[in-house]
């Protein structure tokens, strides 16, 4: 066979001229007898361009398409014979096509042609199945095409096979949180100008039958697959379930009293997520689980869901009678405060007496707890009943005090503080914790005294008097203390606190030496300018 001298792309120019079968002729001999892999490539994509002008010339070309695309060993002419495939748009392509994805090993670059020729041909409920089924591919450019053409259809129809399609038992967890992802960005995106549901109702009335009428299995994958970490899947999870309302609420609350703990902890996240009050008695009853994960998740949950009748139960978890057992863990505590915290910033109105009583308990673990509580919310009527605290010789509960009422920053609160500073008693660490909690308040307040205000002005110069005193007459204060009083003046301090530094820059500790003399310099620096 005598090989074809003309380029491909001159051929197809001059297909008018060498006439279309012709035309076809000379590309399918280039095609076959070249060896040249750029100009076999191009002979296929003009020899489908000419063939979409004549019936009988798709026909003959199709087999030469076809015979490529499982013959070839060439990724590239295999994927450009996909192309071809799929530009002349012959039904009889798809089953070649379908074949290649049937195999056990093929190239992605091969299955991304497949998939966009297969789109070209054909693309109704068997073909949207297979493009279902290859949505977990970790083949970016093959996921991001698949879903582009997902979301391209009517979203009733979309909805609804992805929902047939969670049934499948050979999809892995990873596959059904692709297929649950899909359905809350579809549920999302026509939903995204509207505050409520009542868009979807009125326009797409099958898709929350549908829902509904697959709620368990739906219920079975999420409370299988939700990771928490995996923001796009819990917000898409929320979405569809906030979508089912009242319809899914019972059900998941029933998942509350289930062993699976996996299922459980997860119907517990997402009990909370959707703030169902009616689960704040299950979830109690969870808070002592044996699983330490669905404890957790149970004070999480209560905490967003802000039910105020949940304060006790949460803070019983604490009241441990035997003083050498470490209540439960650092963690849990944690999780314990950050609950309550939210459950009062979800109950502006709310009494805090029930705070205040435990305040008044024996058990110190609940007291601190509790002034730790108070300092987060950092209303100003705390002060009182905390400073009634201060006398406690407990460490953790005057710890937790002092720093409370640096957090909430009042001034009503600086004697007692000072006073603290100045007891040879008191030990060092309560004496530093008391000091950055003046430095907080100070911080809070400092504007007031810019402002004129006299009697703020009269308050804070006197405590910065009692400062710079103890600073420059209490030689062997512990040196992180200093360091403290040092940092403080350094911001606060003016000339007169510049005898107390000079002491300290011949302290005995290299630090606050150092400290020391960093801060004269910074007041003279600051005082220049107000000059």
């Amino acid at each position: 066979m005598v090989k074809t001298k003309i380029h491909p792309r001159e051929i197809f120019e001059r297909s008018k001229e060498f006439g279309a079968k012709n035309s076809a002729s000379m590309l399918t001999e280039i095609i076959e007898s070249e060896v040249d892999g750029n100009k076999i490539r191009e002979a296929i994509k003009y020899l489908a361009l000419i063939s979409n002008n004549s019936i009988e010339i798709k026909d003959q070309c199709f087999s030469t398409f076809e015979n490529l695309l499982i013959s070839d060993e060439k990724v590239e002419i295999k994927c450009e014979a996909a192309k071809a495939l799929g530009r002349i748009k012959h039904e009889k392509g798809l089953k070649p096509l379908k074949w290649i994805l049937e195999q056990k090993k093929v190239d992605n670059q091969i299955k991304l042609s497949v998939f966009k020729a297969i789109r070209q041909i054909r693309f109704q409920e068997p073909e949207v199945q297979l493009f279902i089924n290859e949505l977990d591919s970790n083949f970016n450019a093959i996921k991001d095409f698949i879903t582009i053409q997902l979301l391209s259809l009517n979203p009733e129809d979309l909805i609804s096979l992805l929902l047939d399609s969670l049934k499948n038992k050979y999809f892995s967890n990873e596959h059904r949180a692709k297929l649950v992802k899909l359905i809350g960005y579809e549920l999302s995106s026509i939903n995204i100008s509207y505050d409520d549901i009542s868009y979807i109702e009125v326009k797409y009335p099958e898709i929350i039958t549908n829902l509904i009428q697959n709620k368990n299995i739906l219920l079975d994958v999420i409370t299988l697959i939700l990771r928490e970490e995996d923001l796009e899947l819990l917000n898409s999870i929320i979405t569809i379930l906030k979508l089912m309302g009242e319809e899914i609420e019972s059900d998941l609350i029933k998942l509350l009293l289930i062993d699976d703990f996996i299922a459980k902890k997860n119907a517990i996240i997402l009990s909370g997520k959707l703030k169902l009050k009616n689960a704040v008695d299950l979830l109690i009853t969870n808070l002592d689980n044996i699983y330490n994960e669905v404890s957790i998740a149970s004070i999480e949950a209560l905490g967003e869901i802000g039910d105020i009748s949940a304060v006790p139960e949460l803070l019983d978890i604490l009241d441990i009678e035997d003083i050498s057992f470490e209540y439960t863990d650092l963690d849990m505590k944690l999780y314990i405060l950050d609950a309550i915290k939210k459950i009062y910033s979800n109950n502006k109105d709310a009494s805090f007496d029930y705070l205040y009583s435990c305040l008044k308990r024996d058990n110190n673990t609940i007291r601190e707890s509790v002034a730790f509580i108070l300092g987060e919310i950092g209303n100003k009527e705390f002060v009182e009943p905390l400073v009634n605290l201060l006398d406690i010789r407990n460490i953790d509960v005057r710890k937790n005090t002092i720093i409370a009422l640096g957090k909430i920053g009042n001034l009503a609160s600086l004697e007692n503080l000072i006073r603290i500073l100045e007891d040879k008693d008191s030990y060092w660490l309560i004496k530093k914790v008391v000091v950055d909690a003046i430095y907080n308040i100070f911080q809070n307040n400092w504007y007031r005294k810019k402002d004129d205000e006299k009697d703020v002005q009269r308050l804070l110069n006197k405590n910065i008097a009692a400062l710079i005193d103890h600073l420059g007459n209490e030689t062997d204060e512990n040196f992180k203390v200093k360091i403290s009083l040092i940092k403080l003046l350094e911001t606060y301090g003016d000339n007169h606190a510049l005898s107390a530094l000079i002491k300290r820059v011949n302290d005995f500790h290299r630090v606050v030496r150092i400290r020391a003399s960093n801060a004269i310099m910074k007041i003279e620096e600051r005082l220049e300018l107000e000059n």
